[in-house]
């Protein structure tokens, strides 16, 4: 089942730095999304492993996880096209079921299709409901509140991916869908609201890019590219990354008119390298002024900014090329 993922990685293996084989189905090397280690270049955390069946990818520093088809597509897009030309051709000669990318399903509109699983709209929930306390004390819009749901365990989204079959956490979570720009339903995260360390149950329902408010942009006007699905909803014209690496939603559109937010976190090494590498390619980014106190846009809000504060302050603090590479110097502490 996992042979041809095994041939590619090894394909692979020569644009990954400190790449070593340390068993039958497990490979180590340096993680290709955060860079691993800034301080020490013989760190190697990230690791290629078998699970079920399935080869999988994981970073031990950064946490990043992916599938095979991911790792490669961010490695080496050339031979990622070779990669889904034969996983294609080994599906087509083959009964057998690989789930190392989830199978696509039947796309339905996002409302329909999550009511019909048996969520609940937050808009529809007594204001005594947990959930509704929630995204009350975190300030998000009420009219955002119809398009929120409430799962009471997660392990329903199985018999829309059977990819995830029995590896879906059990608990209550607030559903995020997100969808494309045509509007069709490919994946949804589940915010935690007890105290798993896991905050959020991310499942992919497609193979389009878990990118959210994707289906709610306007082109014609600046985007704004944050972190957290929360933040993006305080954002006029926002989409989220949902973390640190904006590769993916960065490359859907037009480097002129996209402004990039991360998170104030100039102590952060990870965050500051992103931002250093997004700087020399000439994108646009968002540098907090040394009197933003806040890590994110959700946490100035909860504190009393208006979300029309909060927007001057972004377009006040965006930067580009020189202007940007010496805001960065003096914002950053590592």
């Amino acid at each position: 089942m996992y042979i041809v993922d095994q041939k590619y990685v090894l394909l692979l293996s020569t644009k990954l730095d400190r790449f070593k084989r340390v068993g039958p189905h497990l490979f180590n090397f340096r993680c290709p999304f955060c860079g691993d280690s800034r301080k020490n270049a013989r760190k190697a955390r990230g690791y290629v492993y078998e699970s079920k069946g399935r080869y999988a990818f994981k970073c031990h520093n950064c946490s990043q996880t992916a599938s095979i088809d991911m790792l490669i597509q961010r490695v080496d897009s050339a031979l990622h096209r070779e990669y889904r030309l034969e996983k294609f051709q080994e599906r087509g000669s083959s009964n057998t079921v690989y789930v190392d990318t989830p199978v696509r399903v039947p796309i339905e509109p996002a409302r329909e299709t999550l009511v019909e699983l048996g969520l609940d709209q937050i808009s529809t929930l007594p204001k005594t409901h947990r959930a509704v306390a929630y995204l009350t004390s975190r300030k998000i819009p009420i009219d955002r509140w119809s398009d929120l749901f409430y799962c009471r365990d997660m392990s329903v989204f199985e018999k829309m991916n059977d990819a995830y079959r029995g590896r879906l956490m059990p608990g209550e979570r607030i559903v995020i869908p997100y969808r494309n720009e045509r509007g069709d339903l490919t994946g949804v995260n589940g915010r935690d609201l007890g105290a798993s360390k896991l905050r959020y149950i991310a499942v992919r329902l497609s193979s389009d890019p878990m990118i959210y408010g994707l289906d709610r942009i306007d082109r014609r006007r600046r985007i704004y590219v944050v972190e957290g699905q929360f933040d993006s909803m305080l954002v006029e014209n926002a989409v989220a990354a949902g973390g640190t690496d904006f590769h993916r939603a960065v490359d859907m559109f037009p480097i002129e008119s996209t402004t990039l937010v991360f998170d104030n976190q100039p102590r952060n090494t990870e965050v500051v390298k992103m931002i250093e590498r997004m700087a020399q390619a000439g994108h646009t980014c968002v540098i907090w002024p040394q009197t933003w106190n806040y890590k994110d846009i959700n946490e100035a809000v909860m504190d009393g900014l208006s979300r029309s504060e909060v927007m001057h302050v972004i377009n006040s603090s965006a930067r580009k090329d020189l202007e940007l590479r010496l805001a960065i110097r003096d914002w950053k502490r590592v």
